[in-house]
């Protein structure tokens, strides 16, 4: 095993403080995760992935540069999902990946042609030692993808998910991501805003309980003008769970009339929990807005005071209330046999 550092801040904090960075432990080699796929639309082309060959090789990961060494040392193959120029796809490719092993990878890339619409739903099941999942998106001129990540992982299980993307004009990334299981998982995005009036949109729901960890990291890079950033993270921590969300938008020269806005809502509802929010703008273009803000803390008394008044007692008032933040997420699942299942 060897530790490797994922999920960094782009411009570092206080050391002391703790979350600049994340360290995982990667085991010297690593196979290739199974995956079952279960709706497969006919208009996608599937073949073997190769990322040098799609101009995918070099884009920037959320988890990093050590972890892109990692994948591509690993050689452990993958998938490539190609929708042709002006195809919209009606029906989701649906995906289950089983992670149970010592050291498992999957890596995937999906390429969208101009005006091509998709949408990806990926379960993620088991009880890795070790799991990690690279994914590597291209969207051409007005190509939109939604991208649905459900990770439903057991007990003890260590998981890294890295995102990265280029996006031209108009085109954009709908990203959904839903941590509803156990275990320690880092989740990562990094969207390079190429072309004019592109997009990204991310919803993130999750439960963090007992021990377990979570580490976020999202970096929207403003490269073209009027591009548009809105990330929403809402989720509950229970136990003595230690969570950590870093939101980055990057303001680059030249990103003339961008915007962008990240929102972060979290429920404590034990002493002994961990949060870190830590949203982060960079600006080198003045013609531009950005926001952000956070939501922490437990519920108020006038809640409950409300709820009791009514005679429904404290304990059911905050399960109602922490099942509301994951239920919202998957509310925007646009597939309803996801939808159902993840909301029963």
């Amino acid at each position: 095993m060897s530790n490797i550092n994922i999920n960094k801040l782009p411009v570092p904090t206080w050391t002391w403080l703790k979350v600049n960075e994340y360290t995982v432990a990667v085991p010297e080699k690593l196979e290739r995760a199974k995956c079952d796929v279960e709706t497969m639309p006919e208009e996608v082309k599937v073949g073997a992935v190769d990322f040098a060959s799609l101009a995918l090789g070099d884009v920037e990961l959320g988890a990093g540069d050590e972890f892109r060494k990692i994948s591509h040392a690993a050689k452990t193959g993958g998938a490539s999902y190609t929708v042709s120029a002006g195809v919209k796809v009606s029906e989701p490719i649906r995906l289950t990946y089983d992670y149970d092993g010592e050291g498992m990878l999957s890596r995937t890339a999906i390429v969208l042609g101009e005006d091509a619409e998709l949408t990806v739903i990926m379960t993620f099941k088991g009880r890795p030692n070790f799991g990690a999942n690279d994914i590597r998106i291209k969207a051409a001129k007005t190509a939109k993808l939604t991208l649905v990540e459900i990770f439903q992982f057991e007990e003890g299980s260590n998981f890294v998910d890295s995102i990265g993307g280029r996006y031209m004009e108009k085109g954009g990334l709908k990203l959904i991501q839903i941590k509803a299981g156990d275990g320690n998982v880092a989740l990562s995005c990094c969207a390079d805003l190429d072309g004019y009036k592109s997009t990204l949109d991310i919803d993130t729901g999750y439960l963090v309980r007992g021990e377990d960890k979570l580490d976020i990291n999202y970096v929207s890079r403003h490269r073209g003008a009027k591009t548009d950033t809105k990330i929403n993270v809402r989720g509950v921590l229970r136990d003595t769970a230690d969570k950590t969300f870093r939101g980055t938008i990057d303001f680059i020269k030249g990103c003339k009339t961008a915007t962008g806005d990240e929102r972060e809502d979290v429920l404590l509802m034990d002493e002994g929990v961990h949060n870190n929010t830590v949203p982060l703008i960079l600006c080198a273009e003045e013609d531009v807005e950005g926001a952000h803000g956070a939501s922490i803390g437990k519920l108020s008394d006038e809640i409950l005071t409300y709820f009791a008044s009514r005679g429904i007692p404290e304990a059911e008032v905050t399960e109602l209330m922490a099942k509301s933040r994951i239920d919202a997420v998957a509310g925007r699942i646009p597939d309803e046999k996801t939808r159902e299942m993840l909301l029963a």
